[in-house]
């Protein structure tokens, strides 16, 4: 259907050349114009207001000087000040969707505007010098750009998605400046609205999500810009009028604004402005404390009482453990400590707790666990891409830009480590580091990096291994307690590698977090703690050891990969076009109309979920209470979820699911590869493994070893026989290894199922000679320590293979077979008898 129409210009070559040429007369300027070098500084040209006030930002405003004072050199047609403009306009680096707008701007002003067609006309007659050609050649790029960016807002608008997609594609992939793109999409109403609209479309809505990224980005840059932020920190001195509008564009600003506030209080020049600077500091409120903090390691102690009292005036914990960490050290000089001291009963008095005896230590313990909790009030925003985590560098307040994915781990290791540094002996906040580190790393967004790391920076699994069981344990119990995949798998992989049974088995915790795993709603979780539970050989019974067995049994199943989904779509078409798609992408459905009945048949019917996919007009209960009630159930908590957006309830559902990393949304007419990748999404995001082939393949032979391990010691409290239908049913894998290792533990098991299974592999003539061997071995070995159970029919095939097949090793191989069965008679007297040749 086609989207609200907005009005589309003529194309951008077309209405330039028009407007060019009906200007040219004009502005043609005589030959007694004298333009000196002296113009290209003028003071009164870089800070002229009116351009000033015209752009986003201020960088943009000094480069339209630059680039005014190049037209002004062209139309006074003096080549030496025209190539040297060009190069002072080319020192800033400005873009090419930049020079394109300033060439639009141009044409429409009075004394300038013929300068751009004298430009074109000089590349033609070859007048340009290098800089000049260069110019022109970012102008080109920059006009294609623009034209793409018009044409996709134009087709999209008329519904035609398919030249909308190759048009902002291909803006996309030309490296667009995201603040001049905001500018020009900010030139006509309605075009966010519009990429908001055909966000959710099979066709051009990944292409529309990428160019609203693209202007979130340039809005940053926009909140970001120094230009901008020291204009407003010095009108914080004027008229009240003045400094509410000053105030309200540094709160825009936010974090971004507090080092040029800061650096206004150290500024001699600028003691004017401290009583309104001051006044300001706190009313950034909670987006300028992260800054703040870190600026206390100041040594400016004037500014540092300054900022002090901000912060005790921002009710929020975040400041806490600093505050305590300067009062409590004796380096500390007596006015910092009495003001951290009061800034601390200011905070009380807005309600932050503060425990009598409260150390610092502990402090940042409790703030890491705020953030490794995603607590709203430290958490990064959701909407972008990048957070800034804060340091004081070289004297200056310096932001590093990281994913906002891995944010909140990141400063959750920060304030453990900040906990460490003044109590080395908290165990809990060596035990979160871990946890912080493992969800980091498995949050990190696939082919991003963490810029606060060294590069060859030691892997999660290094640091779990280096700290021991005891600390695995403590991180596993948090990941237990919170449904985390991410976590739970290396904790699990680190107790793997570096505890012994004891260990394993303890309940120091006063708990058994590995034992707990066992019912743990992520597949692959609860199969690596069982394994590491039975390569302990317990042999007492412990808290969920009644599900060590079928869990092991569940591993030998996923010999082949294993994926399960649950579709809750009342649309049928929609429902069986999905239910296909999932199909074809290796995933067992279960589906239903209802929410609830969907729920239950995975609770009934299969051990696990891989991803639950729910229509966004569900009722009984609707999408939202629904959801709710899902992650309130511990087995769905982190279960990643796709909404199915209708049309009509798009704006909703981006309401519903905004800032839930867990949960994502297609349309219904999603395709296949968007779908794929809108699940990968969010179960990396969640820490979410995708068990492959080659994965389920290995863990399936990890647990036959271990069954093997169990039958070889007797074990008495957990026994092969307990498996023995997940063992025969991996028999029929194709993985050669697997089979000869169930094999020996059904060789165990001895039943008339287990011998029959290993003796059905063993006579079909279509296998390998060498696993025919292998196969003959264990039934062999069932029959010695169980005796025959072979049918009849099966000692006859047996007795016949001895008897006629072709290789003398499989003859052989069988006969030791027909042997171990020391059945009744005498099998071995007919086998001679029948040989007889006379």
């Amino acid at each position: 259907m086609p989207c609200t129409m907005l009005g589309r210009p003529p194309r951008r070559r077309a209405r330039h050349a028009e407007v060019v040429m009906s200007t040219v007369p004009r502005l043609a300027l005589p030959a007694t114009v004298v333009f000196t070098l002296s113009l290209l500084h003028s003071p009164a040209a870089a800070q002229a207001p009116t351009a000033a006030g015209e752009f986003v930002s201020g960088q943009a405003a000094a480069t339209w000087e630059k680039w005014k004072t190049a037209m002004q050199a062209l139309l006074a047609r003096d080549k030496q000040v025209i190539e040297f403009a060009f190069g002072e306009l080319l020192a800033d680096n400005p873009s090419p969707l930049r020079l394109a707008l300033f060439a639009e701007r141009t044409i429409t002003q009075r004394d300038i505007g013929g300068a751009v067609l004298l430009l074109e006309q000089d590349l033609q007659a070859g007048a340009l010098g290098e800089k000049g050609k260069h110019v022109v050649a970012l102008l080109e790029t920059g006009r294609e750009q623009m034209n793409e960016a018009d044409d996709g807002w134009w087709f999209a608008s008329i519904g035609r998605s398919d030249i909308a997609n190759a048009n902002f594609s291909a803006l996309l992939k030309g490296d667009v400046d995201p603040v001049a793109l905001l500018e020009f999409a900010d030139s006509k109403p309605g075009r966010r609205e519009l990429l908001v609209q055909v966000s959710d479309n099979p066709v051009v809505g990944e292409a529309a999500r990428g160019i609203l990224r693209l202007l979130q980005a340039g809005e940053e840059r926009v909140k970001a810009d120094p230009f901008r932020i020291k204009q407003h920190v010095d009108e914080l001195g004027g008229p009240p009028r003045a400094f509410d509008y000053a105030l309200a564009r540094l709160k825009e600003s936010g974090e971004y604004a507090i080092p040029f506030l800061v650096q206004a209080l150290r500024d001699p020049q600028k003691k004017d402005l401290n009583r309104a600077v001051i006044r300001t500091l706190p009313l950034v409120d909670r987006p300028g404390l992260n800054p703040l903090v870190m600026a206390l390691r100041m040594r400016d102690d004037a500014v540092r009482r300054y900022v002090i009292a901000a912060l005790g005036q921002i009710g929020y914990f975040t400041p806490v453990p600093y505050l305590l960490a300067l009062r409590d050290d004796e380096q500390t000089p007596a006015e910092i400590r009495a003001a951290a001291e009061a800034a601390l009963r200011d905070l009380s008095s807005h309600g932050v707790p503060l425990e009598p005896g409260l150390t610092a230590a502990e402090a940042f313990y409790r703030l890491a666990k705020a953030y490794y909790n995603n607590q709203r009030d430290v958490a990064a925003d959701p909407r972008l891409d990048t957070a800034n985590v804060w340091y004081w560098k070289d004297d200056l307040l310096v932001n590093v830009p990281v994913p906002a994915a891995i944010f909140n781990e990141v400063m959750a290791m920060r304030c453990c480590e900040e906990a460490l540094l003044r109590n080395a002996d908290l165990k809990p906040a060596l035990a979160l580091w871990l946890a912080a580190n493992f969800r980091r790393e498995a949050q990190l967004p696939e082919g991003a990096s963490d810029p606060t790391r060294p590069e060859n920076y030691p892997s999660a699994l290094y640091f779990a291994e280096t700290a021991g069981p005891e600390y695995c344990l403590m991180a596993l119990a948090w990941a237990v307690d919170d449904g985390d995949p991410a976590v739970a798998l290396g904790a699990i992989e680190g107790l793997r590698r570096t505890a012994g049974p004891a260990s394993i088995m303890g309940t120091e915790l006063g708990r058994q977090p590995l034992a707990e795993a066992l019912s743990f709603t992520d597949r692959l979780v609860r199969v690596r703690a069982a394994l590491a539970l039975a390569n302990a050989l317990p042999s007492q019974p412990f808290h969920n050891s009644q599900n060590l067995m079928p869990v092991l049994s569940e591993a030998l199943l996923l010999h082949s990969g294993s994926k399960s989904a649950l579709l809750v779509e009342p649309d049928a078409a929609t429902a069986n076009t999905l239910g296909a798609a999932l199909r074809d992408a290796g995933y067992e459905v279960l589906s239903d109309a209802n929410l609830f009945a969907g729920l239950q048949k995975v609770r009934t019917q299969t051990p696990g979920v891989d991803v639950i996919l729910i229509a966004s007009d569900i009722r009984g209960p609707a999408l939202a209470e629904g959801l709710k009630q899902l992650r309130a159930e511990f087995r769905f908590a982190n279960t990643p979820v796709i909404v199915i957006a209708k049309p009509a309830d798009r704006s909703a559902v981006r309401d519903v699911i905004a800032g839930d990393h867990r949960s994502g949304h297609v349309p219904p007419d999603v395709a296949s590869q968007g779908l794929a990748t809108a699940i990968a999404a969010v179960s990396r995001a969640v820490g979410a493994k995708e068990i492959t082939p080659e994965v389920g393949g290995s863990l399936a032979l990890e647990a036959a070893t271990v069954l093997r391990l169990l039958a070889v010691t007797n074990n008495p409290l957990f026994r092969p026989e307990q498996a023995e239908p997940a063992l025969i049913a991996a028999m029929d894998s194709r993985d050669a290894a697997l089979r000869k290792t169930v094999a020996q533990v059904l060789a165990h098991v001895g039943t008339t199922p287990a011998q029959e299974a290993i003796a059905r592999v063993a006579l079909n003539e279509t296998e390998p000679l060498e696993l025919r061997g292998v196969m003959f071995a264990a039934v062999a070995e069932a029959a010695k320590q169980h005796g025959n159970r072979l049918s009849p029919e099966t000692v006859r095939s047996l007795s016949d293979t001895v008897q006629s097949a072709a290789d003398m090793a499989i003859r052989t191989a069988a006969g030791q077979a027909l042997g171990a069965l020391n059945l009744p008679g005498n099998p071995a007297s007919e086998i001679i008898r029948k040989q007889y040749g006379g």
